[in-house]
């Protein structure tokens, strides 16, 4: 009966933790994935030990979420996770058209931190990263020592390194830094 009680007082106090304790985690993998987009997105629930409800999202759906504009178990309360942390990422309603769009110029700048021209056609802007299509290798220890990234390709600034990548390349200083690593 002690065993059984203890078993039970284990479960019930587990089980309170973790509904208490469930954050967001959002990330963002820069790499060319499967359906040619430069820059992959996830979102997780924190329970205080694992990340689960794993949820992998176009860049629409990702800024909808985090901006608090749709609902969703990341974000059900519907907060500008971006607001928050003091990104410059917001919907606006285009004039011409009268639909929502997004403007994120740090997450439009992200491709940049991986290759050092665009990949596709059509857009000649440059990119910050000293090899064509990789960091050189100082970058990638960079990006190792400061965000976690330790493979490029595979992957995310997750959780603060989201948030510290997305203030960084919005930031001239670190952008001349991170070009200057060779």
């Amino acid at each position: 009966m002690l065993r059984f009680s203890l078993i039970l007082l284990w479960v019930i106090s587990s089980s309170v933790i973790e509904m208490n304790s469930n954050r967001p985690v959002f990330g963002v993998k820069v790499s060319i994935g499967a359906n040619s987009q430069i820059t992959t997105f996830v979102a997780y629930n924190y329970n205080g030990r694992v990340l689960t409800k794993k949820r992998v999202l176009d860049r629409e759906t990702f800024v909808k979420f985090v901006s608090g504009h749709w609902p969703s178990i990341y974000n059900p309360y519907k907060k500008d996770y971006f607001a928050e942390h003091n990104i410059n990422c917001a919907l606006i309603t285009d004039e011409l058209t009268n639909k929502k769009i997004i403007e994120c110029l740090p997450i439009d700048s992200l491709w940049k931190i991986r290759f050092s021209t665009y990949p596709f056609q059509h857009n000649i802007e440059k990119g910050w990263s000293n090899k064509y299509h990789k960091p050189s290798p100082k970058q990638e220890i960079y990006l190792s020592n400061n965000y976690g990234v330790n493979h490029i390709d595979g992957d995310f600034f997750l959780d603060t390194n989201f948030w510290k990548i997305l203030k960084d390349v919005s930031d001239p200083i670190w952008i001349a830094n991170y070009k200057s690593l060779y």
